[in-house]
């Protein structure tokens, strides 16, 4: 049956768009050259190209037409880092460049109290809200140096347009991608809205939406130059260019399945085979889903013999590290508990961050809560935003459906309170 990620009225109030698996803490930077304080030229001018953006790249033909137009900039040594990750900050950036649209909303006279005003993006951040585009969390946080996730930027696009579905989400959705039963239940209808507007892209697999990972500054320029067709801002592709390809419902044929080419070749000769496979629209289970963006977690929990507790039946609730959580800690110290003579240390850690039961974001109670280790961890909540901590931990997005529970991820790695880090075994 199909099934998407489910999305609690209680963790709307504390999320009202899904941020990225990563810290929340607030980062002093300088401000990216991508920073964008003006609206975009109506007319294209100089080509423009970046030492790291080859004739043949597939996002190439969208990254020079936005930066003819001086929507999107490269960086001073004649780079464009097409595969690096987008903040928040930058989305709103961009955005902010990109689009001249009217205000629908006005910003509280505080603001979002992590966003200086002396901030690199404050006024791209403010218009990016006023018009509709973006939202904070709580009603006072905006993650300016969050990374952003897919899901999250495409919304943004169908929110800031004003656009919305023709027929029903689930079905439009469930055609077009392979893997819609990972997107997050605020997105549903705003992505099932920018497909029927063509605006999604979606490479190398244009039927693989990829809705929980980071969105990188390539697929930005793909993403809002789509939008900017739909606007009749910009001149489609032609349909000559390859980039087409992977612009979802364009040169594509929409299926229930999805067709594989598997190439296997030797000395002599190479052969292709076509395979056909239907379409997942169920969440994976727990470790699954740890295996797209807690990469060391789910490292972590193969190492200590967990991953197929959490790929039973369950269900479960974890309380999902980070990737940047986990590089907080020493590296000696990660490196000797992913080792074989420290692995029962390492699985009473995992197994802390474990819950018996499904708990959502809104079904979570302040006080203690006993995890598969036998000890309790804290919950608290913060009356005024949402935030949900535990022990020392801030949730940073709640409620990320799998088959079996929810996880929920944070940005510390709990440490049982029997537990020395500095008595690991060498």
């Amino acid at each position: 049956m199909f099934s998407f990620l489910r999305w609690s009225s209680g963790s709307a109030a504390l999320l009202s768009v899904s941020v990225t698996f990563g810290a929340i803490a607030p980062v002093a930077i300088s401000a990216p050259v991508v920073a964008q304080t003006t609206s975009p030229s109506p007319s294209p001018g100089a080509e423009v190209n970046f030492s790291d953006v080859a004739p043949d790249f597939w996002a190439r033909p969208f990254i020079q037409a936005l930066a003819q137009r001086n929507i999107i900039t490269g960086f001073p040594n004649g780079t464009f880092r097409p595969q690096q990750a987008v903040q928040r900050a930058e989305f709103a950036a961009m955005i902010a460049k990109a689009f001249d649209q009217n205000q629908v909303r006005q910003l509280t006279e505080s603001g979002f109290t992590d966003v200086p005003g002396d901030y690199w993006a404050a006024s791209e951040i403010q218009e990016a809200y006023k018009t509709g585009f973006m939202v904070g969390y709580g009603g006072t946080l905006f993650f300016p140096e969050q990374t952003i996730p897919r899901a999250q930027a495409i919304t943004a696009l169908a929110n800031g347009l004003r656009l919305s579905p023709n027929g029903t989400s689930a079905n439009i959705l469930r055609g077009y991608y392979q893997d819609a039963g990972w997107i997050p239940a605020y997105a549903i209808n705003p992505i099932a809205a920018a497909t029927e507007a063509s605006i999604v892209v979606n490479y190398p697999n244009v039927k693989a939406l990829n809705p929980l990972r980071n969105l990188t500054r390539a697929e930005a320029a793909a993403l809002l130059y789509q939008a900017l067709v739909r606007q009749g801002k910009i001149e489609p592709l032609a349909n000559n260019v390859a980039a087409t390809n992977y612009i979802v419902g364009r040169n594509n044929t929409v299926s229930q399945t999805n067709s594989t080419t598997i190439s296997t070749s030797n000395s002599s000769s190479s052969t292709n085979a076509t395979t056909s496979t239907t379409s997942t629209t169920e969440p994976g289970d727990i470790y699954a889903l740890s295996t797209l963006n807690f990469t060391t977690l789910s490292s972590a929990l193969k190492t200590a013999g967990l991953a197929d507790t959490l790929k039973g039946k369950g269900p479960y609730t974890v309380f999902a590290p980070t990737d940047k959580a986990f590089a907080a800690l020493p590296k000696e110290t990660l490196n000797r508990l992913l080792q074989p003579e420290n692995r029962e240390t390492l699985t009473k850690i995992l197994k802390y961050h474990v819950v018996s039961g499904e708990l959502t974001s809104n079904e979570l109670k302040r006080g203690e809560l006993k995890t598969l280790e036998d000890r309790p961890v804290n919950i608290q909540i913060n009356p005024g935003t949402n935030q949900i901590a535990v022990n020392d931990a801030s949730v940073t997005q709640p409620n990320i459906q799998a088959s079996n529970g929810v996880i929920h991820a944070i940005n510390e790695v709990l440490i049982p309170p029997d537990i020395n880090l500095n008595q690991l075994r060498k």
